[in-house]
């Protein structure tokens, strides 16, 4: 495994910016949002984290080989959407 299992292609940098979401605001969720919430099923990898400005971001990513990803994607979560992971997160992702 490489020392950062999270890798951007150019398509992710499209797909982000098509959605109106930086690079470095997905790299944050990934990499030093806590806490966050994670969800791995198969080969798809989901990540929900609050960004510097409190914002909820969900990164979309996908297993290319064992344990590293690729992010294909990302959304700002609406406030309907982003309250009760945010309770969630508080409880420690329980």
């Amino acid at each position: 495994m490489s020392v950062d299992p999270y890798r951007f292609s150019y398509t992710s940098y499209e797909a982000l910016d098509r959605v109106g979401v930086g690079w470095q605001a997905a790299l944050h969720v990934l990499t030093a949002a806590r806490p966050r919430i994670v969800r791995h099923i198969g080969a798809v990898m989901h990540v929900v984290g609050a960004v510097q400005d409190g914002r909820l971001l969900a990164v979309a990513l996908i297993e290319e080989t064992d344990d590293e990803y690729v992010v294909v994607g990302a959304r700002w979560l609406d406030e309907d959407e982003a309250q009760p992971l945010r309770k969630l997160m508080e409880r420690g992702g329980r």
